[in-house]
């Protein structure tokens, strides 16, 4: 049976402008697909570069919307394992402004139904990105420390409960303003814009850290990340936030990034550091069943209350250009999500 959904597409890119509210024609979920009845979706740096046209791999017209938490409301043939009704949750990575979409099932992962939705969807791109970089690709032992920069977002504070839970003791890198959100999850709050990072970071943990989680990247992963390592560990490269600062590509900030990515293979050797480049929607790809592993358990946490995904502002679904502009200015704390 068809459907009519509402969403916010761009037909262009552009300016927060170019997210115009349509009305849109569903067709019966296809053999594989699910269709649901979106309760919440999330903000994403990722959606602000796409709509500026430098997400690679995804081109306008395209209606944004990296995930959603929802409700199953049709089947198509094929699908095994869920029901119409049941909560559910996925990593999209595009289509999830809007009210309703037809989706892949092998997305889905079912959701807790007590929770509220906002905060479900908070554990799904940013939950999940945090999860498998802690424990799949970092591996922190209890007692070891860790550096979390952007300590403050949605992927960063998230970072610190599961270093809370595993035992694991966080350095936090956050502006004066947020320092209360880092210690309110247990991390010691570092001034990025007052104190030189690495030699502070070396300074707390007594010898450096076991992992640092670097979403900058460029001379950061050099200067902020490998240097503030002790022997044995790792950084993770999960962003290049510098290069597109604002949503907007900065020719200057890539140049620097490309050049800062030559390491010497040699230096990491003789101290047995790492650098792993992580990307969520690669790891879904390549791991399907990690992906729904991970996404399951980072949920059930969700659900338990043993994470509280930080919540900066809930709006309309109509007013997703203002939500990216919120999320651009850097001023909140947490994730943004939309609600139709």
């Amino acid at each position: 049976m068809s459907a009519t959904a509402f969403e916010m597409h761009m037909a262009r890119t552009g300016g927060v402008e170019v997210l115009r509210g349509r009305e849109v024609a569903l067709p019966p979920p296809g053999p594989g697909e699910a269709r649901v009845a979106i309760e919440a979706a999330g903000v994403a740096f990722a959606d602000i570069v796409m709509r500026t046209g430098f997400y690679p791999g995804v081109k306008a017209p395209v209606t944004p919307g990296y995930d959603f938490v929802g409700r199953i409301e049709a089947l198509g043939t094929g699908v095994e394992g869920f029901a119409v009704g049941q909560r559910v949750a996925a990593l999209t990575v595009t289509g999830s402004y809007a009210t309703r979409r037809n989706v892949d099932a092998r997305l889905l992962v079912a959701a807790p139904e007590d929770a509220p939705a906002e905060a479900l969807v908070a554990g799904v791109l940013n939950g999940l990105t945090a999860w498998q970089m802690f424990h799949r690709v970092a591996g922190s032992l209890t007692g070891e420390w860790v550096l979390v920069h952007g300590a403050a977002g949605g992927v960063g504070g998230l970072l610190l409960d599961l270093a809370r839970l595993a035992g694991v003791r966080a350095i936090g890198t956050a502006s004066s303003g947020k320092k209360t959100e880092v210690e309110a999850k247990g991390g010691v709050h570092l001034d990025y814009r007052a104190e030189a990072v690495a030699a502070r970071a070396f300074e707390i943990s007594g010898g450096g850290v076991v992992a640092a989680f670097d979403h900058v990247g460029g001379a950061h992963l050099k200067t902020a990340s490998l240097a503030a390592l002790r022997d044995g560990g790792t950084a993770v490269l999960y962003g290049g936030y510098d290069a597109t600062k604002g949503g907007k590509a900065r020719p200057g900030a890539m140049l620097k990034m490309l050049l800062a990515d030559r390491l010497s293979a040699l230096k990491l050797f003789s101290g047995s550091r790492g650098v792993v480049g992580y990307n969520v929607t690669s790891w879904r790809n390549a791991r399907p069943e990690a992906y729904r592993q991970d996404l399951a358990e980072v949920l059930r946490l969700i659900g338990e209350g043993a994470i509280q995904p930080t919540i900066a502002k809930v709006l309309p679904l109509r007013e997703a250009g203002e939500a990216q502009a919120l999320l651009q200015s850097a001023k909140l704390a947490g994730k943004i999500v939309l609600k139709p």
